[in-house]
């Protein structure tokens, strides 16, 4: 056996039981712990706003100016026009994303038309297509099942971090990426910088809630166990990129079409702005894998000028109605490098184990990794773990 598979295999066994202590064991006086948490995408927002509610001293580093991680909305677009460029399809069960929502208040769009003819490239052709075989195009890359299915949240996805964020205000710190994880006996420190100057923040507990890609680059002391470390830095993660092309008016519509297709590349293509009340529209072409990756070799006037030689192949009419194009590729993206991981029961197992005061969460190490439910599972979950340690309990 190998010594990652070794590692592995022998702390998985003990998923759900802390790593053995290091420290000697401490106290932490008082009911209420101070919790810091690293990241302010769903995961890290979820953990901090069940914590707060339940009378934690909360704190979010956020290494962006924004929150959200990969719930990422552009609005560079004219009309007041939106298109989600990170995560953008809630189904219909993933109840927690749903309960979130509701919530706060917020409004779903159907992702998916009802109406009109879908397109799909095949054999080098161009075929009008119902429901059934534009789902039938797109199970090589997803299945769909029924399109009332899917939904997504009205004046875009980010709404749902947006919202988390409104609710926690001045606890989170934007601009503020950490460099290190210091911990002892008796509390843990970050090291984070801020303006350029390298700063630090003490509490009893941290929640790491940045991907594995990120989490590698941070420094810890002491070190974290061998098998961690080894699942973090064996954790890949994979490739998606997202081609938008806004047009003067949605001359699809004049054909019947609804905007819908699948083409070249495998390439999942989206009318982004369906269910906004706009003369504008966006075309929008999400890619995977290897025909993603290409794209990082590309400049931003190749990247758009290849999506709209390739969708003027299924809407002849594009090149004329150009507005402007954009892209977001997310292995390129510094704070992840990737789009989405698809870790095995062995990393999961052993990613979740704390490492005495630092827990960890993300969508990862959930059960529903690349979605917006499995970042809100994991922050929940580590929110009730750390929410159900007695207050008199030594952190080992």
């Amino acid at each position: 056996m190998k010594r990652r598979q070794f590692l592995l295999k022998g702390l998985a066994a003990a998923s759900g039981v802390a790593v053995a202590a290091r420290y000697a064991p401490g106290q932490v006086a008082g009911p209420k712990r101070k919790v810091l948490i690293i990241g302010g995408g769903l995961a890290g927002l979820v953990a901090g706003y069940e914590l707060d509610m339940k009378g934690f001293d909360v704190m979010i580093l956020e290494a962006q100016t924004r929150p959200g991680g990969r719930v990422l909305t552009f609005r560079q677009f004219d009309e007041g026009l939106y298109a989600d460029a990170g995560a953008a399809r809630i189904p219909r069960d993933h109840d927690l994303t749903l309960k979130y929502v509701r919530e706060f208040d917020l409004s779903l769009l159907p992702f998916y038309p009802s109406e009109n003819k879908f397109l799909r490239l095949r054999g080098g052709r161009v075929e009008e297509v119902e429901w059934s075989g534009f789902n039938s195009a797109t199970s090589m890359v997803m299945s769909l099942g029924k399109p009332e299915f899917w939904q997504k949240i009205k004046g875009g996805n980010d709404q749902l971090p947006r919202a988390f964020a409104a609710k926690l205000g001045s606890k989170i710190r934007y601009d503020s990426p950490v460099v290190r994880i210091e911990q002892n006996q008796r509390e843990v420190r970050l090291v984070f910088m801020e303006k350029g100057k390298r700063q630090t923040v003490t509490g009893d507990l941290v929640i790491s809630a940045i991907p594995f890609t990120t989490l590698a680059k941070v420094e810890t002391t002491p070190a974290f166990s061998a098998a961690k470390i080894d699942a973090i830095n064996s954790l890949e993660y994979d490739s998606a990129s997202r081609v938008f092309i806004e047009t003067k008016r949605r001359f699809w519509e004049d054909r019947n079409l609804n905007g819908f297709a699948f083409g070249e590349d495998a390439a999942e293509i989206w009318n982004s702005a369906f269910g906004q009340p706009a003369t504008h529209g966006i075309l929008q072409t999400y890619l995977r894998g290897g025909y993603s990756l290409d794209l990082t070799h590309q400049t931003e006037g190749e990247r758009v000028e290849a999506t709209i030689a390739k969708l003027a192949k299924l809407f002849p009419e594009l090149r004329s109605n150009v507005v402007r194009g954009v892209s977001k590729c997310w292995s390129e993206d510094p704070w992840v490098r990737g789009a989405w991981s698809h870790a095995d029961r062995g990393i999961v197992a052993v990613g979740r184990l704390r490492e005495s005061r630092v827990f960890f969460a993300g969508e990862h190490l959930s059960n529903n990794q690349s979605w917006m439910q499995g970042a809100l599972q994991s922050g929940r979950m580590v929110a009730d773990e750390i929410a159900s340690l007695p207050a008199d309990q030594a952190i080992v």
